[in-house]
C-alpha cells in the first residue's frame, strides 16, 4: 500500500523522513513515498511525484508552524482529494493546533497531534486500508509498542534541536506570491505534453483540476490582490499580473460548478482591470514627474 508523505520546509522534511523510515517497521506492507529533493521552489512537482499522487489514496501531511500557508501542501492535498470518499488524508501536527489548519486539509478527518494515542489511531487507519492483508490487532499493537519509543525519541530530538531557531512569523506576501506563481506554472507543465500560446499548456491534453485546488489558488490570488492595494507597489502589481493568466486558466479547467467558475472569473477580471489601471497610473505618474523635473531644469519648453 502506497502512502504519500507531504512536507514543506526543512523541519517538516526531517519529520517526514523519520515517519517514512518508521512506518514500515510497524506495518511491513506499507510503502511510504517521500521526496527528499524539494530544496528549491518548483523542484518537487516533477512527473514522478505527480504520478505518485495520482496512484495514492492515503496521505500524511507533516504540518509545522512554518508551513501552514505553503501552497505546495495545499496543492498536494487537493490532488489527493479528487475522490473525497475514498481518500485518506491525515494532517499530523507538530507544535500546531487543529484550529490553525486551513485550505483543503480542513475537509478531511480530524488532524492528528503528535501524541501516542493519536499516532496509534493513524497507524490503525493505515492498517485498515490493507483490507485482507492487514495485521491482526494483537500483532499491530505489539509492533506499535515496540517501535513507538523510537519514533517519539527521534521526533522530540528534531523538535528540540530546531525549537530555538523556528520562527512563526508569516512569510512575506512576496514570497507567497512567487511560490504560487511557480506552483501554477509547474503544475500546468506536468499535466500536459503539448505547447501552445498559453504558457506551454495544450488544452486537449489537460485533465480536470480539483475544485479545491482551483478555489485555493483563486482565494490566494484575491488575498494577495487586497494586500497589493495596501502596499501600493508597482513591482508587486506586475507580479500579480504574471500570476493572473495561469490562475484564470486553472479555474476555467477545474471541476468547479459553472456558477462558481463564473463568480471566480468575474472577480478575477475585475482584479485584472484594477491591476492594469494601477500599473498605467504609476507609469503616468512617473512620466509626469519626469516632465516636471525636465521643465524645472529648463529642458522642456
Amino acid at each position: 500500500m502506497k502512502i504519500f508523505i507531504s512536507w514543506s520546509g526543512l523541519l517538516s522534511k526531517e519529520l517526514a523522513e523519520v515517519l517514512k523510515n518508521w512506518i514500515p517497521k510497524v506495518i511491513q506492507a506499507a510503502k511510504p513515498f517521500y521526496s527528499p529533493d524539494d530544496i528549491s521552489k518548483g523542484s518537487r512537482w516533477n512527473n514522478d511525484i505527480t504520478k505518485e499522487l495520482e496512484d495514492t489514496k492515503v496521505g500524511l501531511f507533516c504540518l509545522t508552524q512554518d508551513n501552514l500557508e505553503s501552497p505546495w501542501i495545499m496543492f498536494e492535498a487537493g490532488a489527493l482529494s479528487k475522490n473525497v470518499e475514498s481518500s485518506k488524508v491525515c494532517p499530523i501536527l507538530f507544535n500546531v493546533e487543529p484550529s490553525q489548519i486551513v485550505g483543503p486539509l480542513i475537509q478531511f478527518q480530524a488532524a492528528t497531534k503528535f501524541a501516542r494515542d493519536e499516532i496509534y489511531k493513524t497507524v490503525s487507519m493505515l492498517n485498515d486500508e490493507l483490507g485482507e492483508n492487514k495485521l491482526k490487532t494483537a500483532d499491530l499493537n505489539e509492533q506499535f509498542e515496540m517501535w513507538w519509543p523510537r519514533l517519539k525519541e527521534n521526533v522530540e530530538r528534531i523538535l528540540f534541536a530546531t525549537k530555538p531557531t523556528v520562527k512563526t512569523t508569516k512569510r512575506s506576501t512576496d514570497d507567497i506570491l512567487e511560490e504560487i506563481l511557480q506552483l501554477t506554472r509547474t503544475a500546468s507543465i506536468n499535466r500536459t505534453s503539448g505547447i501552445n500560446e498559453l504558457g506551454g499548456i495544450k488544452s486537449e491534453n489537460l485533465s480536470p483540476v480539483s475544485r479545491l485546488v482551483a478555489e485555493e489558488l483563486a482565494k490566494a490570488f484575491e488575498g494577495l490582490f487586497e494586500v497589493s492595494i495596501e502596499l501600493n507597489n508597482e513591482a508587486f502589481f506586475r507580479k500579480l499580473k504574471r500570476l493572473l493568466i495561469p490562475v484564470e486558466y486553472i479555474v476555467k479547467n477545474s471541476l468547479m460548478s459553472v456558477e462558481d467558475k463564473e463568480a471566480r472569473l468575474t472577480k478575477l477580471l475585475r482584479n485584472s482591470d484594477r491591476i492594469n489601471f494601477e500599473i498605467n497610473k504609476r507609469a503616468m505618474e512617473l512620466l509626469s514627474a519626469e516632465l516636471i523635473r525636465k521643465k524645472i531644469d529648463g529642458d522642456v519648453n
